[in-house]
């Protein structure tokens, strides 16, 4: 039988340390591991109740280690579900900021579309109030000077026919030719009034027009300006999204690598010493 002197406890204690024991699980091991061998009264009861000793001592760090490890599962499982549900509240947030950004945005171009709306048909319609009043005023006083120039012609009829009473036979031909002549100059006068009226009212009808089409320009520019800066919104919000999607993809690919390595971790920990446990159950068997 070998003696306390030929029994080396530090490496002993040593080995079952790296094994998984904690330093005073070894160090009891290792000392009752070197009474048993320096006992000279050691009996196969002494051995019987060393093993059970021995057992109760793996049986409590196998416990310990079944503890050790539900509490590493549980501490991993809420870090797990409070990263999930942070990540979740991140995007919740963000969605309802980009759709209040959005509905705000929409809000805006749609009150800037009808204010320019609203103003348009005003400039329009104060336009064709002024153009209307224009050919209204134009159309009465030529109609005024056309009435006067009726009556002044109506006059000089009036006292060329009294004239011409005296000298009917005489003057005939002379009054006929004067009445022609005074008709065709006040047809031309006539034509050339209408002539002039008829370029105001083109003029006033053009300048309109010049006026729909500018106001039609800038509405278009407007359209075009707003459509361009809702598509780059949007090009925004799906770039976003898009990256939104690459983070918790990448959240979610390290959270797996965690928990892979914490499961390599528990294996390279306790495979040590459940085979140091085994180890030493054959040693004791085989002492028995």
């Amino acid at each position: 039988m070998a003696t306390a002197a030929a029994f080396d406890t530090y490496r002993f204690i040593q080995n079952l340390m790296k094994s998984g024991f904690t330093e005073q699980q070894a160090e009891t091991l290792a000392y009752e591991q070197v009474n048993l061998l320096n006992s000279n009264l050691t009996t196969t009861q002494d051995l019987e109740v060393l093993r059970l000793a021995t057992a109760a001592k793996i049986e409590e760090s196998r416990a310990a280690t079944d503890a050790k490890l539900e509490e590493l599962r549980l501490a991993t499982a809420k870090e797990i579900a409070d990263s999930q549900a942070a990540t979740e509240a991140k995007i919740e947030e963000l969605r309802l900021a980009t759709a209040k950004e959005i509905a705000d945005s929409r809000a805006a171009t749609d009150a800037k579309i009808e204010e320019l709306r609203h103003a348009t048909a005003k400039d329009i319609a104060d336009s064709r109030a002024a153009t209307d009043a224009k050919i209204a005023e134009s159309q009465a006083a030529t109609e005024a000077k056309i009435e006067e120039m009726r009556l002044a012609t109506a006059k000089d009829i009036a006292e060329s026919r009294a004239a011409m009473e005296a000298k009917i036979e005489e003057m005939r031909l002379a009054t006929a030719k004067d009445i022609a002549e005074s008709r065709a100059a006040m047809e031309a006068k006539i034509a050339e009034s209408q002539a002039a009226t008829d370029a105001k009212i083109a003029e006033y009808q053009a300048a309109t027009d010049a006026k729909i089409a500018a106001l039609d320009t800038k509405l278009t520019e407007f359209r075009i300006a707003t459509d361009a800066r809702t598509a780059a919104i949007q090009a925004d919000l799906e770039k976003y999204r898009i990256s939104t999607e690459a983070k918790i993809e990448e959240l979610r690919h390290s959270t797996e690598a965690k928990i892979q390595s914490a499961k390599y971790d528990l294996v390279k920990w306790i495979y040590p010493a459940l085979v140091a446990q085994l180890g030493l159950y054959i040693a004791l068997t085989k002492l028995l």
